[in-house]
């Protein structure tokens, strides 16, 4: 049986891809800086149930996000454009671990982006 997909990557050219991450937080930082091709990551906290994971340094090595500019701007992050691959999670349990999507928000997510584009 596949899994569901917890995670999405948004890429610069509006590309929308589904991503499974580990469940080891060391090992899920590693394919994180992987799939957002960065060396140090940030997040975005857009709500308390999705985090916005994007280069630290992305608005000096990569073009602007325009996709990933919106969702934030939706969600009141008004103040600056997005740079680079960026990867949507859910927010952080407790203990400040990255929690997947739920199915729901994914779905719901995927639905919101791909209309706006």
């Amino acid at each position: 049986m596949t899994r569901t997909p917890d995670a999405l990557l948004i890429t610069p050219e509006a590309d929308i891809v589904p991503v499974n991450l580990p469940a080891d937080s060391e090992a899920r930082l590693t394919v994180m800086r992987s799939v957002i091709r960065c060396e140090r990551v940030d997040v975005v906290g857009l709500t308390s149930q999705l985090d916005m994971w994007l280069d630290d340094e992305g608005l000096y090595n990569h073009p602007v996000n325009k996709l990933a500019t919106v969702l934030a701007f939706r969600f009141g992050f008004t103040y600056q454009d997005y740079h680079g691959p960026v990867l949507l999670t859910g927010g952080a349990d407790g203990e400040g671990e990255t929690v997947p999507l739920s199915k729901d928000k994914l779905l719901a997510l995927l639905t919101s982006l791909e209309e706006e584009f």
